[in-house]
């Protein structure tokens, strides 16, 4: 009896809560990007990588004066080293915060959530996520297209099967485009 209470009370209040968020004129957005001038930090070591792709999907809400809240997620397909055997990727879940200036079609964004991290290499046996965040500015191209170049941080932590572990910092700039419903 008590589970069926807190599922419908969990129930109440989620249609309550998409009740308001439609009533906001919220959108969802979904954007495709390239990655380019990254740099993975091992600890006292730094790695170039190649270029990469990512996919993101962006809920956002408008707050007030300008300003527009959400979330998102991305999925940053995995990319190789250029002069190391493996590959590796992260996959970032986001808070935003979008300011638009003064109607017009710039705005500026950031972001701050958690980045689940993994790598594919035979001395690696596991990987752990850490802090992601990200700065930028868009442009509205129309009311349904954007523009974005960020520069974003994903930090994690590698295990090797030796034994021992090292802090893994990667950092890159992306530029996307995207379409909001």
């Amino acid at each position: 009896m008590k589970k069926l209470m807190v599922v419908l009370i969990v129930m109440a209040f989620m249609l309550f809560s998409f009740n308001v968020f439609a009533q906001a004129q919220s959108s969802w957005s979904v954007k495709l990007g390239i990655d380019f001038a990254s740099e993975m930090d091992v600890d006292e070591e730094s790695y170039d990588t190649e270029m990469g792709y990512s996919v993101t999907g962006e809920y956002i809400m408008p707050y007030r004066n300008g300003f527009d809240l959400g979330a998102g997620i991305t999925l940053q397909m995995d990319r190789d080293f250029e002069d190391y055997d493996g590959d590796f990727g992260f996959t970032p879940i986001y808070g935003l915060a979008e300011y638009t200036m003064d109607d017009g079609p710039l705005y500026f964004i950031g972001h701050l959530g958690f980045a689940s991290f993994r790598v594919n290499h035979p001395e690696v046996e596991n990987s752990s996520g850490g802090l992601y965040y990200a700065l930028g500015a868009g442009m509205y191209i129309t009311d349904q297209y954007t523009a974005d170049i960020l520069y974003t941080n994903n930090s994690g932590e590698i295990e090797y099967t030796e034994g021992g572990t090292s802090d893994a910092d990667y950092s890159k700039f992306t530029v996307s485009v995207g379409m909001r419903f």
